[in-house]
């Protein structure tokens, strides 16, 4: 009997770790959270002065260099958030919306504060 065990105990083992859970996922950087508060803040400022944001997702935001960023995204079907930390702290946040929305393709640049505790300024590109 201990011979049988014996032979089986590898395909055991192999069998047993296959079936441990999945690792969990990542939480988010401090940096990540933050980048995306700032973009929830510029959405919410961009709403208030009759910009769409429908289909907008803060959470869908990329992090990305702020020349990338300025640079911004081409039209598309869906609306488009890039976020860059700038060298002053502040966060600059481009949001463009997508064609099917009211702002048929407008982009934003919207620079938050630092801590993401308001909007100093908004500018508006095609």
């Amino acid at each position: 009997m201990t011979r049988t065990l014996s032979l089986w105990a590898p395909l055991l083992a192999a069998l047993v770790s296959g079936c441990a859970p999945p690792p969990a996922p990542a939480a988010p950087s401090a940096d990540e959270t933050a980048a995306r508060r700032a973009a929830s803040v510029a959405l919410t400022a961009l709403s208030h002065r009759n910009f769409d944001v429908g289909g907008c997702d803060a959470s869908a935001a990329r992090v990305v260099q702020e020349a990338e960023a300025r640079a911004g995204t081409p039209q598309g079907d869906r609306c488009a958030i890039l976020i860059a930390r700038r060298s002053d702290q502040t966060w600059l946040v481009v949001v463009r919306s997508s064609l099917a929305s009211s702002s048929v393709g407008a982009q934003a640049l919207v620079t938050v504060l630092p801590a993401a505790e308001g909007v100093s300024g908004i500018e508006y590109t095609r």
